[in-house]
């Protein structure tokens, strides 16, 4: 847990500070999200200005998330730069790594002196004036609901809820290893706030699009079995993408069917982007730690779930990655479940 003194710093700095713009990772997801709604509703609460600057647009799956009212961008340079260089203070969530930021990782760059990270990734190391860091934390949303209940804040029902996604999403509806009495009696606290967790998973992963299902069948149609069954492994070409028109789909939870199937450790899903890299996204089961993995590619993440992008052809790509996929199932490693 975050020690007493970063519960401190983090209450001077809201004391010290009226502006503020919270940033996160490409690709945003539930906890990134979450938690910057549940920072926001605490900062507006304080009559804080704050506006969020994301590299990307909300997912679609994640748009029923309330806002509550805070300006949301999707960064534009010749639009927030002014409004990055303007703010007292800015706050960097579910991410310490500067790679991960896109096209803000300039501007970052540029102004880090005034740069707070909260985040529970392990770090590589970060140029960021002050760093709030838990990698024992389930989600970020985990830390955020921790320094608002220190600093004695109750969030509204809406913010409650995003910060419950965050959790939620994070531990994979608290079935990952992650999942811990730490994450559940935070959960429970927020159910106490009115969050309907059964409307939430809902929301997330029962709707989606007739394209996405088509898309995921021609993926699990070509599915690849190596080291005795233990990793599993899907491509998806723009071809497909195109056939079942599922342009924009989220595809990161097709590997949980995978992960379904008998005997298998680690998933693997490959996607080709538009721009000629590729995806990787890692999942595995037990100790198996597809983290490490992903350094090697230069990705990150978490040791049951991370990511990778990079370039080279689909196929050279998954040639690499299965070669280390199939080393890593092999070495012993998580025997048990």
């Amino acid at each position: 847990m975050l020690a007493d003194r970063d519960h401190a710093a983090f209450r001077e700095r809201i004391e010290r500070c009226r502006t503020f713009a919270l940033v996160t990772h490409v690709n945003p997801d539930g906890d990134a999200l979450g938690s910057e709604i549940g920072l926001a509703d605490y900062l507006r609460a304080r009559g804080r200005e704050v506006v969020i600057v994301n590299h990307d647009p909300v997912p679609e799956s994640l748009a029923f998330l309330d806002f509550g009212g805070t300006e949301l961008r999707t960064y534009d340079a010749g639009r927030d730069d002014a409004v990055l260089a303007a703010v007292d203070r800015i706050v960097l969530l579910d991410n310490s790594a500067p790679d991960r930021l896109g096209a803000l990782e300039g501007p970052l760059r540029r102004w880090a002196d005034r740069v707070t990270c909260i985040d529970h990734h392990p770090t590589r190391g970060t140029p960021w004036a002050e760093s709030l860091l838990d990698v024992g934390a389930s989600a970020t949303a985990l830390l955020i609901h921790e320094l608002l209940r220190e600093a004695g804040y109750r969030p509204g029902r809406g913010a409650a809820e995003a910060l419950y996604v965050g959790i939620a999403t994070d531990t994979g509806f608290f079935r990952f290893n992650s999942t811990s009495p730490r994450v559940l009696r935070t959960a429970a606290e927020l159910l106490e706030l009115g969050v309907d967790a059964a409307s939430c998973y809902r929301e997330i992963y029962e709707r989606n699009s007739p394209s996405f299902t088509r898309l995921l069948g021609l993926a699990l149609a070509g599915l690849q079995l190596d080291a005795d069954g233990r990793v599993v492994s899907v491509r998806i070409t723009p071809e497909m993408v195109a056939s079942a028109g599922a342009n924009g789909a989220d595809v990161s939870e097709m590997s949980t069917p995978l992960l379904a199937i008998d005997g298998v450790r680690i998933a693997v899903l490959f996607r080709e982007l538009p721009d000629g890299r590729v995806k990787v996204s890692l999942r595995s089961k037990g100790q198996l730690d597809v983290h490490r993995l992903a350094l090697g590619f230069g990705g990150g993440g978490h040791r049951n779930a991370s990511g990778i992008v990079t370039e080279g052809t689909l196929e050279a790509v998954a040639r690499r990655v299965l070669h280390e996929a199939v080393a890593l199932a092999r070495s012993g490693e998580g025997a048990s479940q």
